[in-house]
């Protein structure tokens, strides 16, 4: 799976922990293991920080297996959102952002 597809993957799956109004990611998201391992090979790819005193790929590796769904990680959706905005942030991937459409 390259970045592009990862991004266009995992940005579906974040959708739902994402506050508009304070523009950050909450709560936990269950990802399939391919989607875990992808994330954490990104944090750790690019060393993704978290908060300044842990990286994604520390909190992510922090992660538990999903009890009711077998080969299902839950994760830190702030962790995974980390490793979306780097990607973002520093243009690895294509999106559509509102903001610059409207300038």
């Amino acid at each position: 799976m390259d970045f592009q597809q990862y991004y266009e993957i995992i940005i579906e799956e974040l959708v739902d922990n994402f506050d508009l109004d304070d523009g950050e990611y909450y709560g936990d998201v269950v990802l399939t293991d391919e989607l875990y391992q992808a994330s954490c090979e990104i944090a750790k790819k690019f060393d993704v920080d978290f908060n300044g005193e842990q990286s994604a790929l520390a909190v992510l590796e922090a992660s538990k297996q999903d009890a009711a769904e077998p080969e299902t990680y839950s994760v830190s959706a702030a962790a995974v959102g980390c490793v979306v905005d780097y990607l973002e942030d520093n243009f690895v991937v294509e999106f559509e952002d509102e903001d610059f459409d409207d300038e």
